[in-house]
């Protein structure tokens, strides 16, 4: 078996047709097909593709070229009902989370007046209305 990196080897999940041909017994209709497919699991899964069995599976892993992604999406992960860490939704950089902060300060300062504004209305109303 071929031994690559992570980086030289094909993402199923996640790459262009013109990289997953590049995979034994995949060619352009088995790719566009594996991309309508996805995601997978794992490799073993590719037998859900037309034509691929588990004589064509394990040539595929003695080739080393096509792997599953390191982690899995938030989708994913939520269809498994596994919960999706934090950081598959903040960004890289964390560039934005000063912003979310203060955006949430202020739409819990506004909802807790708007809560008090009804409270104080309600009570008006409840003094106001004559009891029978």
């Amino acid at each position: 078996m071929l031994i690559l990196s992570i980086a030289t080897r094909i993402d199923i999940n996640a790459s262009p047709l013109e990289e997953l041909v590049k995979i034994v017994h995949i060619g352009k209709a088995r790719a566009l097909e594996l991309i309508s497919l996805r995601p997978f699991s794992s490799l073993d899964d590719l037998t859900r593709i037309n034509g691929i069995g588990e004589s064509r599976v394990n040539d595929i892993k003695k080739q080393g070229l096509a792997r599953i992604g390191e982690s899995q999406s938030a989708e994913t992960q939520l269809a498994q009902n596994q919960p999706a860490a934090a950081a598959d939704f903040l960004p890289a950089d964390n560039s934005q989370f000063p912003f979310l902060l203060s955006s949430g300060l202020v739409i819990a300062i506004s909802l807790g007046f708007a809560i008090l504004f009804l409270k104080k209305k309600l009570l008006c109303q409840d003094i106001a209305t004559p009891k029978p």
